[in-house]
């Protein structure tokens, strides 16, 4: 047994086929289906059944498939620790967050990184936050800069700052004569009365999304029913839309924190103010090397004052 068989098996359960894992593995068929084989034989049993063309994990193949992944884990873990010993040694760090969190938030910290670590790639993944946490929990990411975690057991969640909500007002569209005479400190942002907005056109997130949700739990717990012009996917376009007049948007606190155009103004709702935690959140439980170590410091020390900053 080896450490590529290790491989064969987890490739083969993940794409439930030998002419597709040979593909990926870049190998031959034949060569595949043989170490397989011989892999079944020195184990005694057989670790995969063919049903309709697929090939699929026996009872004892799902115990060899999670051991596999478990030891070729440990392995990688036993590479970086290792490798943290070499003098000189690239590393990788996969960051997930939302487009408008890294637009708003990753310069000031890859800067800072970067000026003392040379030797490492940071590979930027900006998705939506079921994509992200998806992509944590298959080993596609190594840190996420998102809300907390639900999975207390195999995810830390260090809180960074809780975070509020606002809304981005056109000015073409503020029922105020003087909208400009607003706070830039989001603790004094002018509140106001959803209800007196009824008559204005809204931009939301779809349900699907965190915001999305958040921004119907306001308008239901004020009994206000939105006049919705579009539905989107994304706190960009949302706020793109509503600098062009379209709408009213509901935005997290960050873009009343980095944005200022004179044709954009920002309230709170006055009867809302729960906040969201956004946390930095990786595996519990594994080696982490210097570098994810430096900058995991560099987010706490760095995000939380982006938000103090205005």
């Amino acid at each position: 047994m080896n450490w590529n068989q290790l491989q064969y098996v987890i490739t083969i359960a993940e794409e439930k086929s030998i002419t597709k894992a040979a593909q990926k593995l870049y190998i031959s068929q034949p060569s595949l289906s043989l170490s397989i084989q011989a892999l079944e034989k020195e184990t005694g049993i057989p670790l995969f059944e063919r049903n309709r063309g697929e090939m699929k994990l026996t009872y004892a193949g799902s115990l060899f498939y999670e051991w596999a992944i478990s030891t070729i884990h440990s392995h990688t873990q036993l590479e970086w620790k290792l490798g943290d010993i070499v003098s000189g040694s690239r590393t990788l760090i996969r960051l997930g967050l939302s487009p408008h969190r890294s637009e708003r938030l990753l310069a000031p910290v890859l800067e800072r990184f970067y000026s003392m670590y040379e030797n490492c790639d940071i590979q930027i993944i900006e998705q939506p936050t079921y994509i992200l946490r998806q992509m944590l929990e298959e080993d596609k990411l190594d840190l996420i800069l998102d809300i907390s975690s639900p999975d207390t057991i195999n995810y830390e969640s260090e809180l960074l700052v809780k975070e509020s909500f606002v809304l981005a007002i056109p000015d073409s569209l503020c029922p105020f004569s003087d909208p400009s005479q607003k706070e830039e400190d989001i603790s004094a942002t002018p509140q106001i009365h959803l209800p007196a907005l009824s008559a204005i056109p809204f931009i939301l997130l779809s349900e699907d999304h965190d915001l999305g949700k958040i921004s119907r739990k306001i308008c239901e717990t004020a009994a206000f029913h939105p006049n919705i012009r579009c539905i989107c996917t994304s706190s960009n376009t949302a706020f793109s839309l509503a600098r062009r007049g379209m709408g009213i948007a509901f935005l997290p606190e960050i873009y009343a924190r980095t944005t200022s155009f004179p044709d954009i103004h920002f309230f709170t709702p006055d009867h809302f103010h729960d906040t969201r935690d956004i946390c930095a959140v990786y595996r519990k439980n594994i080696y982490h090397h210097a570098q994810f170590q430096a900058l995991l410091a560099l987010l706490r020390e760095i995000v939380p004052a982006i938000y103090r900053a205005a």
